[in-house]
């Protein structure tokens, strides 16, 4: 591989990790949000999962436990969503320094 394919592949490395970057921020800014708090941490993440755990023990028909499952599971997969979107940002912070010191190295060396 030459050294100007690799500074376009890190370049677009780059770019990636500066994405992720920016949707990790944006769920730190919304996290921030006091609607957004209001509204998803407090009622929908704490109020409307205790709600449904506790509509789990009623007499409720099969069809109607199921929904109330999938209810359940779409609080869970919105929480570890916003989890891994932070997760996944930092990771992308680490890459986006590892790629652009190895930018840095490569011009600097001369290479190109």
């Amino acid at each position: 591989m030459t050294h100007e394919e690799q500074l376009e592949q890190l370049d677009n490395s780059i770019a990636e990790a500066k994405e992720f970057i920016n949707i990790r921020n944006s769920v730190l800014k919304l996290q921030k949000n006091r609607e957004f708090k209001q509204v998803i941490t407090e009622y929908y993440f704490k109020e409307e999962a205790a709600r449904l755990v506790m509509a789990k023990s009623s007499n409720l028909t099969e069809e109607q436990q199921l929904l109330i499952d999938k209810m359940i599971y779409g609080i869970g997969s919105l929480a570890k969503f916003l989890d891994s979107t932070l997760v996944r940002g930092a990771q992308a912070d680490q890459s986006y320094a590892e790629d652009e010191q190895s930018r840095v190295e490569i011009i600097a060396g001369g290479l190109v």
